[in-house]
């Protein structure tokens, strides 16, 4: 028998998710910084425990889950679930289980009123717990992604010689074009407030001059702001996201805010400036970035998103072949899929969203 509970405590549900294949966007912290920009956040965790046991006897967690609602026209809604849910490793093995485990997961999202579930798994199209199959088979449609579904990985656990050999030679060389010219890494200022909203200011800069240069849309500037508030270095919390930028004669020419969870530094947002592209300042920023990590112990450094495939006409085809640069294996997620809870507004839902944008 399943049962759903809300958690309460921060320290087992991100030993958890770091047990069983989960990141950062399952993490505790994830979840106060969604809240800190005005989205309701469930953190729920579904047991398992003999239909005839007591009420007080240990029940062993099977899966987890934080569910992020979104606002939909006419008092609707929906439960976004970002690399989730989390599953033990042995908890969908059989169709039994999976089954029980979906059910659950539909009661507990239909008490809160959604509609419908986003589910991006943090399993790979090559084997994990859950396959697409299994999704189809319970009624899951696929829909586009959210999160990069395809990303190249990093693994930290070699040489600095072997991660520079594995490097494309060209990036390689503006490393070394970097260094000749003295970039250097400096860290934002987290406990002067004053420095510290210059150096959000500064990124904020750099970012939108890269999304004209790149034409890519960015979050409002609040966002990032919110996100180092909660989970800057300085804050408490395994979730930690980092300001670091590449200055060139004092002059910061590039930044870029990675997170750290769980063995994992993830590259999130990056830009750069118009300005000294001569000196190669990104590059030394990922290559500073991975030696750092591997010296702290890190496993693996996610590039966090490249285009599907080889596809030059992709819009991500220049940012792929700048992260392919860095000697990465690709690792290619399940993608997005939607679950319907309540048929007749997910079908009203999905027809409106042929014609509009909700």
């Amino acid at each position: 028998m399943l049962m759903t509970h809300v958690a309460r405590d921060e320290e087992s549900w991100d030993a958890f998710v770091r047990q069983h294949g989960g990141g950062f966007l399952q993490s505790w912290g994830w979840s106060r910084f969604q809240e800190a920009v005005g989205r309701q956040a469930y953190r729920f965790r579904i047991t398992a425990a003999s239909a005839d046991a007591p009420p007080e006897a240990a029940s062993e967690t099977v899966g987890q889950f934080l569910a992020i609602i979104h606002k939909l026209p006419f008092g609707a809604r929906y439960a976004y679930i970002p690399r989730g849910p989390v599953i033990r490793n042995d908890a969908a093995s059989g169709p039994d289980n999976f089954d029980a485990f979906i059910g659950t997961l539909r009661e507990t999202l239909s008490r809160l009123g959604c509609i419908f579930a986003r589910v991006e798994l943090p399993f790979s199209q090559t084997g994990g717990v859950v396959s697409s199959a299994d999704l189809e088979r319970h009624g899951f449609s696929y829909v586009r992604s959210v999160q990069p579904a395809d990303t190249l990985i990093v693994d930290l656990d070699k040489s600095e010689e072997e991660l520079l050999a594995a490097m494309h030679p060209k990036t390689r060389y503006n490393i070394r074009v970097a260094q000749k010219h003295g970039v250097s890494l400096r860290e934002a200022d987290y406990g002067d407030a004053g420095r510290f909203r210059q150096d959000i200011n500064v990124f904020w800069r750099l970012l939108g001059e890269t999304a004209v240069r790149d034409k890519f849309h960015t979050h409002p500037k609040g966002y990032y702001e919110k996100m180092l508030d909660v989970l800057a270095p300085s804050r408490s919390g395994d979730l930690q996201v980092r300001l670091v930028f590449a200055e060139y004669g004092g002059e910061a020419v590039a930044a870029c805010l990675v997170a750290e969870f769980g063995g994992t530094l993830t590259y999130l947002h990056g830009a750069s400036s118009s300005a000294h592209r001569n000196v190669m300042a990104p590059q030394f920023l990922h290559w500073m970035l991975m030696s750092e990590a591997r010296r702290q112990g890190f496993d693996r450094y996610d590039l966090w998103g490249v285009a599907p495939g080889d596809d030059p006409d992709h819009p991500w085809a220049g940012i792929t072949r700048f992260k392919k640069g860095f000697g990465g294996r690709r690792e290619s997620y399940l993608g997005a899929w939607e679950l319907s809870i309540d048929p007749s507004w997910y079908t009203l839902y999905r027809f409106a969203k042929r014609f509009r944008n909700v």
